[in-house]
């Protein structure tokens, strides 16, 4: 009997070398892997991130990391916007969820009908399905950066993106959801899978309806962790967010002072709100300035240091670790998909006295 096999017919011989399931398969895995090797960026410089008109959104952008600009990736996005003075955007949404923190200016953005006023070092969450918008009502440019899974949802072929220009939130249609079929009716019988499928795939979604959306930056708490940083949730189930899987954190090194070592099986991106300093990643070292992007790609041991000797340095550290690092840990188990020394080497803060929060925050007028 005779089988069709890439376009050809194949009796019972022997494949030819390269032609079998196994060859094929390692060579497409391997082309990947050298791919995205080859893509690895460690710090993205401030000056190197060009920001464009985007009129379609009547707004401007500067790609850090994504296949937007000329450092694409497979996981997560981080993009510079800016808001001209006066100036509001057309509406929008798409199929992943995003977190947006303010650098400078002020404005607000509307999130599914809902204003969320913000000035500089306020994190926003957009999330996933939910229409927004943003606005900037001041006399001087508005800016922000923002991350998101975008590029995750693109490889798995999820993304989807819609604009609506100039619509008021009421006339725009709510996000997709499964539901039964109108031949089923009331007849959602428990004992049918079929039924308990769409069942449990229209309660599985992520509800975002009761989420926290704004963290502003006069009420955050800072605490001194074990690895030598004082950290500030921005973005976290802990503090109220219903997120796809992003958390965001402040990062305060004291001076001259460092993080203890680590490593993990999810990606890190860290913005350099303020000083400078360097980091080692794996067998290298990297400095960087306010500013720059700090990129830790998984599995890379890593440790951040302030090269100031009198003043602190300020990083945002963007995860998206309860969605891709979940899944990972469950694949992988039992691998350990964080890894710390024995003994954690972070330094000795005994005595020392941290600023206020609000020290080195841009002006709001």
């Amino acid at each position: 009997m005779s089988s069709r096999l890439d376009g050809r017919f194949s009796g019972a011989e022997d494949y030819s070398e390269g032609a079998t399931h196994y060859d094929v398969q390692n060579k497409r895995r391997a082309s990947v892997v050298e791919e995205a090797r080859k893509r690895r960026t460690a710090v993205v410089r401030e000056a190197d991130v060009v920001i464009e008109d985007s009129p379609l959104r009547r707004m401007r952008r500067g790609v850090y990391m994504g296949a937007d600009g000329v450092r694409p990736t497979d996981v997560m996005a981080t993009d510079l916007h800016e808001i001209p003075a006066g100036a509001t955007s057309t509406i929008h949404r798409h199929s992943w969820d995003a977190v947006m923190w303010v650098t400078a200016g002020t404005g607000w953005t509307e999130i599914n009908g809902v204003r969320v006023d913000w000035k500089p070092w306020d994190t926003v969450y957009i999330p996933a399905w939910s229409w927004h918008r943003h606005g900037n009502e001041s006399a001087k440019d508005a800016r922000y950066m923002s991350w998101s899974v975008g590029p995750m949802f693109e490889y798995f072929g999820l993304a989807l993106l819609e604009d609506a220009g100039d619509e008021p939130f009421a006339q725009l249609p709510p996000p997709p959801k499964s539901a039964a079929s109108n031949l089923l009716g009331d007849r959602l019988d428990p004992a049918d899978p079929y039924a308990r499928r769409l069942t449990r795939l229209l309660n599985s979604r992520v509800d975002t309806s009761d989420s926290r959306l704004h963290t502003a930056w006069d009420d955050v708490t800072p605490r001194v962790t074990k690895r030598g940083a004082r950290s500030m949730f921005l973005v976290d189930e802990s503090i109220g967010y219903r997120t796809s899987g992003l958390t965001a954190v402040m990062h305060e090194l004291a001076p001259g002072r460092w993080q203890a070592r680590h490593r993990h099986g999810g990606d890190a991106y860290l913005y350099v709100v303020k000083g400078h300093g360097h980091s080692d990643i794996d067998e290298d070292s990297y400095t960087w300035a306010e500013g720059d992007l700090i990129v830790v790609d998984h599995w890379c041991w890593h440790q951040h240091f302030n090269d100031d000797p009198e003043a602190t340095t300020r990083l945002i550290r963007v995860h998206n670790a309860d969605s891709i690092f979940d899944l990972m840990s469950t694949l992988l188990d039992p691998l350990p998909l964080l890894e710390e020394p024995p003994q954690l080497d972070g330094p000795d803060l005994t005595g020392f006295v941290w600023p206020d929060p609000l020290d080195g925050r841009p002006p709001t007028d």
